[in-house]
């Protein structure tokens, strides 16, 4: 299904031009497929842009409206305050204005086609997880951003007026046609009932804002949750719809949810979010609060008498009746040198580190700051860590020539930050997908990454254990970093490379995926790895975020 067109507006009735008949060329470029509908009193087509050779929708009315927005004086082409206003914003989740023109007594208004199902096709036939409506909800906040930076309200959100492509990932805003950019200096007679804000109905157009626009996310963002239509809630005695909360619906959805939706949908204005930035700043904050859960195991393997491996797995949650925060630290080490220096270099690189990052947050804490560099932190935690490791090595003959790698995440506010030296690496996995965020600083690594070796040969390859950067060997250290957003159902492994020696990484994934829960994921890849050989020692961290409710 192909969305192509706004709802309904109520500009003067006049009746629709005779529709062109397929194969019919405007301006010399724009050949009409099919004649879609009418809508508006406006004829809709789908075309084929030949300059382009894309896909347009072609919206065609006879004669202008009479009313005028943007330009002062006579409004010569009916589409004017529409295309200004779409020209006007270059973003990407807002449908596009393609071109604008007069030909034999008709106006015409070229826009993108989007690919997609409209948001009332998952009112009524495909129901959406919670999660995926509040990112739905911040995508289209960011979309509305970008209107009120420029004083336009968008004055006609609906379901019909956003789009979600195929894959579910991406919507888009359309519906256009009532925009008005402010001040508003006329009576506005623009109403979407159920959708539209209760200061819309009072004429009384100094009342309207932005705000009346968080309104109407709010309703869609209530009817995408509960499932209910707006128009079947109860009136109050001036005929102003009255909400349940969502809870009345949902029992089990995370409370904040229903505060910010409910805050959304207050009939003043006064006691909405003031700003759809700060409604946005809302929902973000339901993603940095959202639980996540870490499993680990740690495994000498099957020929090594000695574990060089360390880790560290810190979950920290603060939570009082203002504030809830928090934060993990969780860290990999493979330790080198013989069995006691290996196991002490890589004990001293997750003590180090994990108490730097402490340290950081620590300073936050006090400072009651909101600022955090957690990649300029992490990198001063390895050097820190390196340094140490290799001023030990240097004043202990027992300890010389010791080493580790170092793979350390911090989960942190809806992301997760990596700083990394060695060949532990870390992992994103997703439901379809498994991405090796970190590289390998070995010899094996490199020779993979500009295609000479495959990964069949990298496994048996003789020189697979040899890294060429490491914590310890020398004073100073480079270090990799990395970000990536977290957020619900991920999942953040990281691991020696024990384990990767001897399991794919489709297969991790696979198991990852399938797996009960995270402790037997765990299980489950150091038994195998164990089983194919066990040469080295094998430790894993698995980080999961719950599905925010």
């Amino acid at each position: 299904m192909t969305v192509s067109e706004q709802p309904e507006s109520t500009l003067s009735p006049s009746a629709p031009a005779e529709h062109l008949t397929e194969g019919t060329k405007l301006r010399g470029r724009y050949r009409i497929d099919a004649f879609l509908e009418v809508k508006s009193e406006a004829n809709l087509y789908r075309a084929i842009d030949e300059v382009t050779n894309l896909t347009v929708i072609v919206r065609e009315k006879k004669r202008p409206p009479s009313r005028g927005l943007l330009l002062k004086g006579e409004l010569k082409n009916p589409w004017y305050d529409e295309f200004t206003i779409l020209r006007s914003i270059s973003y990407p989740t807002v449908v596009k204005a393609v071109d604008m023109f007069a030909e034999n007594e008709r106006y015409y208004l070229i826009i993108e086609q989007l690919e997609g199902r409209d948001l009332g096709y998952f009112l009524t036939k495909q129901k959406v997880t919670v999660h995926q409506s509040c990112d739905w909800m911040i995508q289209l906040c960011q979309s509305l951003s970008q209107l009120h930076r420029r004083k336009i309200v968008h004055m006609d959100l609906n379901p019909r007026c956003i789009v979600v492509t195929h894959d579910l990932q991406r919507v888009r805003l359309t519906g256009f046609s009532r925009a008005l950019q402010l001040p508003i200096m006329f009576p506005v007679q623009s109403n979407t009932p159920g959708y539209s804000a209760p200061e819309l109905a009072h004429q009384d157009s100094h009342l309207i804002d932005e705000r009346a626009d968080i309104y109407s996310l709010g309703v869609i963002w209530h009817q995408l949750v509960t499932g209910c239509n707006p128009l079947k809630h109860r009136r109050d005695e001036s005929g102003q719809l009255i909400f349940p909360e969502v809870t009345y619906y949902v029992q089990d959805i995370n409370p904040q949810i229903n505060s910010i939706i409910m805050k959304m949908l207050d009939p003043e204005p006064r006691y909405r979010f003031q700003s759809i930035d700060e409604a946005k700043r809302a929902i973000l904050g339901l993603f940095h609060n959202t639980p996540f859960y870490a499993s680990f195991i740690t495994d000498v393997g099957v020929v090594r008498e000695a574990n060089e491996d360390s880790y560290f797995v810190q979950d920290w949650h603060y939570v009082s009746q203002t504030r809830r925060v928090s934060h993990g630290i969780f860290i990999v080490a493979d330790g080198m040198g013989g069995a006691q220096a290996g196991e002490y270099a890589s004990a001293l690189a997750t003590r180090v580190v994990s108490q730097v990052v402490n340290d950081g947050f620590s300073r936050q804490e006090q400072q009651n700051s909101t600022e955090l560099n957690i990649p300029d932190i992490l990198e001063q935690a390895i050097k820190k860590a390196n340094k140490s490791i290799y001023d030990a090595a240097k004043s202990n003959p027992e300890f010389q020539g010791m080493g580790t790698t170092v793979t350390a995440a911090v989960v942190y506010q809806g992301m997760v930050y990596i700083g990394h030296v060695g060949d532990s690496r870390g992992y994103m996995i997703v439901k379809d997908e498994i991405e090796k965020i970190t590289r390998d600083h070995s010899l094996v690594g490199r020779l993979l990454e500009i295609g000479q070796i495959t990964e069949e040969e990298a496994a048996i390859h003789p020189q697979r254990n040899l890294i060429y950067r490491s914590l310890g060997a020398y004073p100073n250290v480079e270090v990799d970093l990395y970000e990536r957003p977290f957020v619900p159902g991920n999942c953040l492994l990281l691991c020696s490379d024990g384990l990767v020696e001897h399991v794919k990484d489709s297969e991790i994934h696979q198991i990852v995926e399938r797996a009960a829960d995270q402790w037997r994921a765990c299980n489950q890849l150091v038994n195998i790895a164990n089983i194919r050989g066990g040469e080295d020692n094998t430790t894993i961290i698995i980080v999961y975020m719950d599905d925010l409710r």
